[in-house]
């Protein structure tokens, strides 16, 4: 290490000069503060100069490694500031999946894990992932009384995904499990979804705020319940306003019920395929706000047919 040169006279023989100075005392310094009363100087620590970042700054930097969790563990581990501000970051997505269909309470105890670390109110993306063949876990007995109020902890999910999920087993009282979701849902997706056409829009009129649905795969099930189809009534009518995507979706009668209740959808953006007896009644709802539609090409004349008609309705 090189040293610059300075006059040595004022120095002591026995001073290392390669060692920076941290701090100093003067008595003088000291016997006023003493008869003032204020306490003596900290030495600044080396966190407290990092935090003197501006917040905005560190929101910059961490939303450009949102991908690279590595990056973002590194960075919860500078100083405090930057913990706070990059934890949502890496508890964004939260994951449910199991290689067994045992239903036990242990399936859902890392909750209260994620609730003591005080985790879950971070979590903006809910996934069940329960793989084909395997049979579904998830299931309202696989809820004990605390694994509810725990999964009731999480308020701020924008997207919820559900893989071979056995929607007509938490009916009647579906509300109880996926209420809590509604103020704040914007997307759900549905992979091969168990359940009937009525019980299905049932569901989705759950959450009040929702714009965006995906469903890929439906087959029709016998509901292991004692409530009737019939007496499904929508909980309220959600805005649907955003996009739909639909793939070998076959049950009109789930947009029958709610458009024929209380008018909605209005969705921006369509796109369906193996779903060609959706298209009438879902075109019709959406003329006025539909602004993209795509059909698979099994739909060449009909696709064709209904962009004419679509186009000549235009305002």
């Amino acid at each position: 290490m090189a040293l610059i040169s300075a006059p040595l006279t004022q120095f002591q023989s026995g001073l290392n000069l390669s060692t920076p100075v941290v701090s100093l005392w003067h008595r003088s310094e000291a016997k006023v503060n003493h008869l003032l009363g204020n306490a003596p100087p900290e030495t600044p620590r080396d966190h407290e100069s990092t935090c003197r970042i501006s917040y905005e700054i560190v929101e910059m930097i961490t939303a450009h490694l949102t991908r690279d969790l590595n990056a973002l563990k590194v960075c919860s581990l500078s100083c405090r500031s930057w913990h706070i501000l990059v934890v949502p970051h890496l508890h964004h997505t939260l994951t449910f999946r199991e290689n067994t269909s045992d239903v036990t309470h242990d399936k859902l105890k890392p909750l209260s894990k994620l609730h003591e670390l005080g985790l879950l109110p971070h979590a903006r993306d809910i996934r069940v992932d329960q793989p084909w063949g395997l049979g579904c876990w998830f299931v309202p007995q696989a809820f004990s009384r605390r694994d509810l109020r725990y999964f009731s902890a999480l308020t701020n999910v924008h997207t919820l995904g559900l893989q071979n999920m056995e929607i007509y087993r938490f009916i009647p009282g579906i509300e109880h499990h996926f209420g809590h979701f509604a103020p704040t849902l914007r997307s759900i997706v549905l992979f091969n979804p168990r359940c009937t056409p009525r019980q299905l829009s049932h569901f989705l009129s759950l959450f009040t705020n929702m714009d965006d649905i995906e469903i890929r795969n439906t087959y029709t099930c016998t509901p292991d319940v004692t409530t009737s189809d019939t007496d499904l009534v929508l909980f309220s009518a959600p805005k649907l306003r955003g996009r739909l995507v639909l793939y070998d979706f076959r049950w009109v009668e789930t947009w029958v019920h709610p458009i024929a209740s209380c008018g909605v959808p209005q969705f921006r953006h369509v796109e369906l395929s193996g779903s060609a007896g959706c298209i009438p009644i879902l075109s019709e709802a959406c003329a006025e706000t539909l602004e993209v539609l795509r059909l698979s090409t099994a739909y060449d004349l009909a696709s064709e047919q209904l962009c004419t008609s679509l186009s000549a309705n235009l305002n």
